[in-house]
């Protein structure tokens, strides 16, 4: 019986001690705040890498013709699986920031280019009904088909250098829905 005692008075003494308990509090608080937003968190690594990708863009200036950008994918993701607020906002916010960091001119084209990123969030948390990948690639579609129309129409002398940007995008963006949207999808669902 005097051993269990000492025992629990040890156990006491140890709780007592405040680092200890400040670090299980704190790795208490952190495992809770990852179950709840574990969600979010493969969300938060996409805009990650999204600002990565961006940040790269705007130092080499010929890759502004290559269409790998994360934006689409990381804006259709979260207004499919967090809704139209969450979607219309991660869109503004990433193709804002994609044009600013990566040294993009502001042209005519940001007047449709940051409305078609918000509505593409606000569009993929409301169309229910449809399959993640395939709505996500006939939106893709869509924000290339009406950039380039408005390009050609607005903005005439920058149509050469549009196609191709235009071109690699499709094909970047239909690799990322189709080989991992429905992995990244499941994980955030």
């Amino acid at each position: 019986m005097l051993n269990n005692d000492l025992k629990l008075m040890k156990l006491i003494d140890i709780l007592k001690n405040r680092n200890l308990t400040k670090y299980f509090i704190l790795g208490l608080s952190l495992l809770i705040a990852i179950l709840i937003l574990k969600k979010f968190f493969l969300l938060a690594v996409l805009i990650g890498i999204s600002l990565v990708i961006s940040y790269f863009i705007g130092m080499f200036q010929m890759s502004k013709s290559i269409g790998i950008e994360l934006v689409t994918f990381t804006t259709f993701l979260a207004g499919f699986a967090f809704g139209p607020t969450t979607g219309a906002a991660i869109g503004l916010i990433l193709i804002t920031i994609h044009l600013i960091i990566g040294h993009f001119a502001f042209g005519p084209y940001i007047f449709w280019t940051i409305p078609l990123y918000i509505m593409l969030g606000i569009l993929a948390g409301t169309l229910t009904g449809f399959e993640f990948v395939t709505l996500g690639i006939y939106s893709m579609l869509a924000i290339n088909i009406i950039s380039m129309i408005l390009t050609a129409i607005t903005y005439y002398q920058n149509l050469v250098n549009y196609i191709p940007f235009s071109i690699t995008n499709i094909i970047f963006n239909l690799m990322l829905f189709l080989q991992f949207g429905p992995a990244i999808y499941s994980l955030v669902k």
